[in-house]
C-alpha cells in the first residue's frame, strides 16, 4: 500500500477533496499538523510528501517549517513525488534556492490561470490551457534555475512549477464549498482587510467549486501517475 505524508500549516487548511481520492485507491496517509505535531526528520518508508497551506509565509522565522524544508530537501534529494499547495510551493521555491515575497496583489477568489506547454504535458495534462481556480496568498516567488513554469496568470508570472518529480502550486485545487466557507470564518479579518466582499465570494463558490472538483481529479491523477512510477521504479528505496 503506497505511503504519502501530508503536512498540515493550519488546522482549516487541510487535504479536502483529494484526501477521498487517494482513499478510494488504497493510498495510506499520514498527516501531521506541523504547528503542534512533530514534523518527521526523513521521507523514509514514504512514497509521496503533501505540504499545504497556511497563513505563515515561507521566510517567517518558525522552527516547524524550517523542518518542513528538510523534507523538501529529502523529496528532492531521492526524486520522491511531492506536491506542494500554496505555502507548500513557497517552500519547495525556497528550498530550490529562488525568492520567495510579499507580492505586488492579495489574491483571494476565483482567478484565471493559464497551463504552460509543459504543464500540458505533465501535470495538468487532460485540462484546457486556461482554468478558474480559487486562490487566497499574498506571497509570490521566482523561479529556481532547475524549476520548469507550469502554470501563469495575469497577476503572477509563476502560478505552478516542477523541479523533477516536485510540483508546487500557488492556487488552492483541493477545496470543497465547506472549506471556503471555513476560510472565511477563520480569515474573516483578512478579508475585511483586503476589501473583499464575503457575499460575492462565497456566490462565486456555489457556481465554480464544481468546476473546480473536476480540476483537482486531474491533477490527482497525474500526481498518482508520478507515485506510481516512483513506487515501481529502483529509487523507491532510500
Amino acid at each position: 500500500m503506497p505511503r504519502v505524508l501530508v503536512v498540515q500549516n493550519a488546522a482549516c487548511e487541510h487535504l479536502g477533496t483529494i484526501r477521498l481520492m487517494f482513499e478510494h485507491d488504497g493510498f495510506s496517509i499520514d498527516t501531521v499538523l506541523a504547528t503542534k505535531e512533530k514534523v518527521p526528520d526523513t521521507l523514509e518508508g514514504y512514497d509521496a510528501l503533501i505540504v499545504l497551506g497556511g497563513p505563515a509565509s515561507a521566510y517567517d522565522d518558525l522552527v516547524y517549517l524550517r523542518r518542513e524544508e528538510m523534507l523538501i530537501q529529502d523529496a528532492l534529494k531521492y526524486g520522491t513525488p511531492m506536491l506542494g499547495i500554496c505555502l507548500g510551493s513557497q517552500l519547495l521555491a525556497r528550498v530550490a534556492g529562488a525568492r520567495v515575497y510579499k507580492g505586488h496583489i492579495k489574491e483571494i477568489g476565483w482567478y484565471t490561470v493559464s497551463i504552460t506547454e509543459h504543464g500540458l504535458r505533465s501535470v495538468f495534462r487532460g485540462l484546457d490551457d486556461s482554468i478558474l481556480v480559487f486562490h487566497w496568498h499574498n506571497d509570490t516567488y521566482d523561479l529556481a534555475s532547475n524549476a520548469v513554469r507550469l502554470a501563469y496568470s495575469t497577476n503572477y508570472l509563476n502560478q505552478a512549477f516542477m523541479i523533477g518529480n516536485a510540483i508546487g502550486v500557488q492556487f488552492h485545487v483541493e477545496v470543497d464549498e465547506q472549506m471556503i466557507h471555513e476560510w472565511v470564518e477563520e480569515y474573516g479579518q483578512e478579508i475585511d482587510s483586503s476589501d473583499i466582499s464575503k457575499y460575492a465570494l462565497l456566490k462565486d463558490t456555489k457556481h465554480r467549486v464544481d468546476m473546480l472538483q473536476h480540476t483537482a481529479k486531474i491533477l490527482y491523477s497525474n500526481f498518482r501517475n508520478m507515485i506510481s512510477l516512483y513506487k515501481n521504479s529502483e529509487k523507491g528505496t532510500h
